[in-house]
């Protein structure tokens, strides 16, 4: 009787085992048409099915994402299983670069992502190298051979001009240098950053530079040594030498900034300047602290700019009189699309403020301020965590500051040659008429801004 009950239970079974796999292959079975691969293909995978069906995991839209853990969960999933580019846990070489990819450079990949999901553009990742070079730009010295790069309309990477007294300039690289190879590496494609790093290096070391000079057939390669240069922030001279018109050109806001603009003040003043120009144009912005020192040098009292944090206060940000050591004169502020941030935050504050009058066109128009946050690993985060607005309380976030005069710069503008540059040369018009050297007809010529320009904040 035993024996006959077996007999049929064991049918039983594998025919209930057969049907519930048949059942779970129904729809696969169905769309293989027949192919007897891509059926046993689904077979296959029919332990993985059983496991999801027996978890316990519980309906993902009822759970709070853990996001260190699926991060974990998936860098090691494409460590294992990802038919690719190995991923490794350790930095590349220059030779691996391309074959392999490293978990950090995924992961910063990762980082980056997520703050580009913000839509801010201000608030970015910096890789080290990149923070590197953001600090010692702030400190304001480098080890490298002092040459200020920039890129051509047809992308390519050239000397804008080589810093005084530098290696580069002993070595008779001169502007308007095309870089075509450093140490024989083509840099083609390359963007500008990545050029600045193979050419900086460790001081002592050698750099080999292979450039094209215009009106030259054949390429030129130079040699250079690389040496600790300090970034020169200040450019002055004497714009105008019959009416003694100074000249100082600003490029950027860094620790070196308010010192070396202390230094130039005094050597214009040994001249018996009558006037000055402070020239922003093309300069990108800086340090908060710095833009303050600086405009501190130009206004009597009251606020540089006013800080208006997240939760809505605000913070003015008041003129340090121990920066008045200096007299003040009739001032022109050369301004250009380029001139933003610090430069915006000093230009804003001359033009509300009224003791300088604004030359050439609307600023860029960036009101925001950023805090760094340095990571273990020598990278670091830019995050957005302010605005700032003008001593008057406008806020020129992507509208800029639109100049008192407007001048559109000449095709054959040359900032370093006075003869082609008509900004300059409105400028120092502007500063006679305060003067009283010239009529305020004088200006008459030059093109006013239009009042109601949608995204700019217009003079009157």
């Amino acid at each position: 009787m035993r024996k006959l009950r077996l007999e049929i239970i064991i049918p039983v079974i594998f025919l209930l085992f057969a049907s519930f796999v048949l059942g779970f292959h129904v729809e696969d079975v169905r769309a293989s048409g027949g192919n007897f691969n891509q059926w046993r293909a689904s077979l296959e995978m029919l332990p993985q099915r059983l496991e999801s069906i027996g978890s316990d995991a519980p309906d993902p839209s009822t759970r709070t994402l853990p996001l260190i853990d699926t991060y974990s969960t998936v860098m090691e999933r494409l460590k294992s299983d990802y038919y690719g580019k190995t991923i490794v846990d350790r930095d590349l070489s220059d030779d691996e670069k391309g074959k392999i990819v490293s978990e950090r450079e995924l992961t910063y990949d990762a980082i980056r992502g997520t703050l580009h999901a913000l839509g801010d553009p201000f608030t970015r990742f910096m890789d080290p190298d990149s923070y590197k070079k953001m600090r010692e730009e702030n400190e304001g010295n480098f080890s490298g051979i002092g040459a200020s790069l920039d890129t051509n309309k047809k992308g390519e990477v050239y000397v804008k001009e080589p810093l005084p007294d530098t290696p580069a300039m002993r070595a008779g690289v001169k502007s308007n240098d095309v870089i075509i190879a450093v140490d024989n590496k083509p840099i083609k494609g390359m963007n500008i950053e990545d050029v600045v790093k193979l050419i900086r290096g460790k001081e002592g070391t050698k750099v080999k530079l292979t450039l094209m000079r215009p009106n030259q057939t054949k390429p030129i390669e130079k040699v250079i040594t690389r040496e600790t240069v300090q970034y020169q922030m200040i450019k002055s001279d004497i714009a105008d030498e019959k009416d003694k018109i100074g000249y100082i050109r600003l490029f950027q806001f860094n620790e070196k900034s308010d010192e070396q603009f202390d230094e130039a003040m005094t050597k214009l003043e040994k001249k018996h300047i009558k006037g000055l120009i402070f020239d922003l144009r093309g300069n990108p912005g800086g340090l908060l602290n710095v833009a303050v020192d600086i405009g501190s040098r130009f206004l009597e009292s009251g606020p540089v700019v006013i800080i208006q944090e997240r939760g809505g206060q605000k913070n003015p940000l008041y003129v340090e009189e121990d920066k008045h050591d200096h007299k003040r004169y009739p001032l022109a502020v050369l301004v250009d699309k380029s001139s933003a941030s610090a430069s915006e935050i000093v230009s804003g504050a001359i033009k509300d403020d009224g003791v300088g009058t604004l030359v050439g066109v609307t600023t860029f128009g960036k009101g925001r301020v950023q805090t760094i946050l340095p990571l273990q690993d020598g990278s670091a985060v830019a995050i957005t965590t302010a605005k700032y607005l003008t001593p008057k309380g406008t806020d020129i976030h992507k509208k800029g500051i639109a100049p008192d005069v407007y001048v559109e710069a000449s095709d054959k503008l040359d900032i370093n040659d006075p003869k082609t540059d008509n900004q300059l040369a409105a400028a120092v018009q502007v500063v006679k008429v305060k003067l009283g050297l010239l009529p305020k007809s004088a200006l008459d010529k030059y093109k006013k801004p239009a009042v109601k320009t949608e995204g700019v904040v217009s003079s009157k």
